[in-house]
């Protein structure tokens, strides 16, 4: 009791006025930095990210579904030929791809939140001084909000592939919008995949009208 009472607790000095400016523009300097320079860096390296494994995983479950499916051009595509064997009329039918839509992108639903928050990770390196720390240091998380909408569409083109031969090709074209919380803050990102689902070569004309049908 005697040393307290010889020694007795002070209380600490308030800041001066002068301290106190010195310190706020310390905090804004600080605050205009990492708004200016690390928040963009993290959202460009978190894009890249994000982009980079959707991408995976939209050609992983488009290559799971042909596989499982065991489908192929004909599957798709009804090619209607003349009597001397030429082709009259090439329509797509709608049924079988828009089963392939809806399994793939229920697949995508899934598996895109999941695969995203155990997946991608941002090296606290890469952010601070990528030159020397890249791929060292804690890594700054990523997960999924909402994803907002998951879309697909088939496209269809054709190629010289020969003398009097031509290469019908089918291709998926995926659309996945998410909604991601990173340190960075909250942004929205719409990664895009166009994936070879079939092709055949025709030989002869082709017809200039390609007919979409459910039959």
């Amino acid at each position: 009791m005697r040393f307290f009472r010889r020694f007795p607790l002070r209380r600490p000095r308030p800041l001066r006025p002068r301290t106190k400016l010195v310190l706020l523009a310390l905090l804004l300097i600080t605050a205009l930095y990492l708004h200016f320079n690390w928040l963009p860096t993290v959202r460009s390296l978190v894009a890249m990210e994000v982009d980079n494994e959707t991408s995976n995983l939209i050609n992983d479950a488009v290559d799971a579904y042909l596989a499982g499916g065991g489908l192929c051009y004909e599957d798709l595509v009804i090619l209607d030929r003349t009597a001397d064997g030429g082709v009259a009329a090439a329509r797509i039918d709608l049924a079988a791809v828009n089963r392939m839509k809806s399994t793939i992108l229920r697949e995508l639903d899934q598996r895109v939140p999941a695969r995203i928050r155990e997946k991608v990770r941002v090296p606290l390196g890469n952010v601070i001084l990528p030159a020397l720390f890249s791929g060292h240091g804690g890594s700054l998380p990523v997960r999924v909000v909402n994803l907002r909408s998951t879309n697909a569409e088939m496209e269809s083109s054709f190629s010289q592939a020969g003398v009097n031969q031509t290469l019908h090709s089918l291709s998926l074209r995926v659309e996945v919008d998410l909604l991601l919380l990173t340190p960075a803050g909250i942004f929205s990102r719409q990664v895009t995949a166009t994936v070879p689902v079939a092709q055949t070569i025709i030989v002869g004309d082709v017809p200039n009208i390609l007919f979409h049908t459910g039959d």
